[in-house]
């Protein structure tokens, strides 16, 4: 059996996250089908895509949920106060963003029952 050098699964692993990246593009572009003619989607959902692995995300679904924030509100992470949050030290980057996203969805909720 060959084993592959680290080179080698660098590459490999490189093509395994674009070919992940552009499967969610394609279920973005579904959901908000105005997205498919913004031409730096792509390039954009693969940034952040990475900063997801920098900030150690393990699972798909917070995964997918920070590509779809991406999509629809492009650079969010990098305004300040979310950036500085996600980097807190303390509870990891993966946590943090899904305790965004709940008091995000707190707050939506609230808005429509005062409304």
């Amino acid at each position: 059996m060959k084993r592959l050098t680290e080179q080698q699964w660098a590459i490999l692993k490189a093509y395994e996250d674009r070919n992940y990246v552009a499967a969610v593009r394609e279920d973005i572009v579904r959901a908000y089908p105005w997205l498919a003619d913004q031409r730096k989607l792509g390039v954009r959902l693969n940034e952040a895509y990475a900063r997801t692995k920098e900030l150690g995300f393990t699972h798909d679904g917070p995964t997918v949920d920070f590509l779809y924030l991406e999509a629809t509100t492009p650079g969010f992470y990098l305004l300040p106060a979310i950036a500085a949050w996600l980097d807190k030290p303390g509870v990891p980057g993966e946590q943090r963003f899904e305790m965004l996203l709940q008091v995000t969805r707190k707050k939506k909720q609230e808005q429509k029952e005062v409304h």
